[in-house]
């Protein structure tokens, strides 16, 4: 995939998920994003350095009531899998990549491969790397519970309750989302 059909296939999807119900402050992030996308042609590398898109993915059960997290070594937080894309990868591809190798999970894209949520979110400085900002594209994802999962990258990896994923890490970009599944009925 070229960087141009992958800003194309991510505006589309970005486009797309302003029609489904949104939380308020919804609206502007999809036009801080849209803008982010359009204005910059390395918006995938690491090398445009006050932003990247990054692709991410919420593994959940096929029951909808639990979720795979991990405790991000560098972020000292619980967070879904996720990161940075690769050249020529689009953000879909960059979150089920990320998802198998920092869970050992592929799971099934659900949602026809439609946004699940898009989070901007700020990364702190470290080392050579400045502060910048993650335009996070995130993707959900159906496993079962007894796969066998893999802990290479994190401190830990856990299945938890949705209400034990908010009590880990309460903050608006995990609450957004995850408010969503309760009575979601997920298209494959």
């Amino acid at each position: 995939m070229t960087n141009d059909e992958a800003k194309a296939d991510l505006a589309a999807l970005v486009r797309s998920y302003r029609e489904h119900p949104l939380h308020a402050e919804e609206t502007a992030t999809i036009d801080r994003y849209l803008a982010f996308i359009g204005a910059r042609a390395s918006c995938f590398l690491r090398s445009c350095l006050e932003g990247h898109v990054t692709g991410s993915a919420f593994i959940v059960n096929e029951a909808l009531d639990k979720v795979l997290l991990v405790h991000h070594r560098k972020l000292d937080k619980w967070l879904q899998p996720g990161g940075h894309c690769e050249r020529g990868e689009s953000a879909l591809l960059a979150a089920q990549r990320e998802a198998h190798e920092e869970t050992g999970i592929a799971g099934r894209v659900a949602l026809g491969g439609a946004l699940f949520d898009l989070d901007i979110h700020p990364i702190p400085e470290r080392g050579q790397e400045p502060a910048h900002y993650h335009y996070d594209a995130r993707f959900l994802l159906i496993a079962r519970e007894d796969e066998p999962i893999l802990n290479d990258e994190s401190h830990a990896l856990a299945w938890l309750s949705i209400a034990e994923a908010l009590w880990r890490n309460p903050e608006p970009s995990m609450v957004r989302p995850l408010s969503r599944l309760p009575g979601m009925a997920p298209v494959f």
